[in-house]
Order: structure tokens, then sequence, then C-alpha cells
């Protein structure tokens, strides 16, 4: 069943229309971006002897992904930026390591689907475009255990994360004292 667009004039509707243009941005500059570099790619092809019907498919298909990819993207940026309170700015956002499953390790071009944001009054801990929990500042507590980051909240634990690139849970630590997190 398709969801149903909102009244015009209404939050829920400025919301949907925001996150819309967030999408079709991030997908039309990711598309352009893809064709253009495939097709200065392709033209060295060419010369080199590939025929053109078999370059240009392989272009439009790329682009048509690479959209897709930044559609995705831009709409989960503006479902994030949508949380954010009056006066509320972002400090960073930094990749979780998901747990990966005995004898599987994660691949290195995977996307990592959580995400660990900072902002001036908050953290936040997303998967993809789902706020999974957002805890203030004054009510955490960050230890640092060699390349994970142990989160606590009211004094229970609320996270045990690894976070990409090394060095990371340092940085939010400190980071966190500065926010008011003890």
């Amino acid at each position: 069943m398709a969801r149903q667009p909102a009244e015009r004039g209404t939050a829920e509707a400025e919301g949907q229309r925001r996150r819309r243009r967030a999408a079709v941005a991030g997908g039309t500059t990711a598309a352009c971006v893809g064709a253009a570099s495939l097709a200065v790619e392709s033209a060295a092809g060419v010369a080199h002897g590939i025929p053109w019907p078999v370059v240009v498919p392989f272009i439009l298909v790329c682009s048509a992904f690479a959209g897709w990819a930044g559609a995705r993207t831009g709409r989960e940026n503006a479902v994030r930026a949508q949380t954010l309170g009056p006066g509320e700015r972002l400090i960073g956002s930094y990749a979780v390591r998901p747990p990966f499953t005995p004898g599987r390790a994660p691949t290195p071009y995977e996307n990592p689907p959580y995400q660990l944001l900072l902002t001036s009054r908050h953290l936040q801990l997303w998967e993809r475009s789902n706020l999974l929990w957002a805890r203030p500042w004054p009510e955490l507590r960050l230890a640092v255990d060699g390349p994970r980051l142990k989160i606590y909240h009211r004094g229970e634990e609320a996270g045990f994360m690894v976070l990409e690139p090394p060095g990371t849970p340092l940085e939010v630590q400190l980071a966190a004292r500065r926010l008011g997190a003890s």
C-alpha cells in the first residue's frame, strides 16, 4: 500500500519535500559524476579498440546504479538532519563496524549500515535511516578499550562498538568530554 502524501503546509509535508529534494540531488549528482568519469575512461578504451555499442550500455547501467545509491544516501542524510533540534548541529559522523558472524568476516567493500553521530546535544546510533537511540551528553560516560568504544548511559552499558578508522574511539571520547559527558 502506497504512503499517502501529507497535507500541504504541514511539518510532515515539509519533511517529505526535503527528503525528496535531497534524494533527487544526491541521485543526480552521483549519476552525473559516475557517467562523466566512465565516459572519460571509456574514451580511452574506445581508442584501444573497444566498440562504442559495448561502452555506452555499460555507462548507462553504471550511472543508473550510481544515481540509485546517491538518492539513497541523500535521503538518509535528510532523515538524519530532521532529527536535529533547533540550534543543534552535527559535529561528526563515524562508521561503526557491525558485529560479524563467526566464520564470515565482513568484506572490505561492504558499506557499514551503522553510523555513530555526534551532535552538540546528543550521541546518536543509526542503522541506515533508522535512529536506534539518542542519548544526551550529560547522561553518558565513554570508555576506550583498544579499538573499541564502550558507551554507558546512567551506569548501564548502552553500546560496545568498533569504530572506523582506527584511532576514532579516542577522538570520540575527547569530543564527548568537551560536550559534557564524563
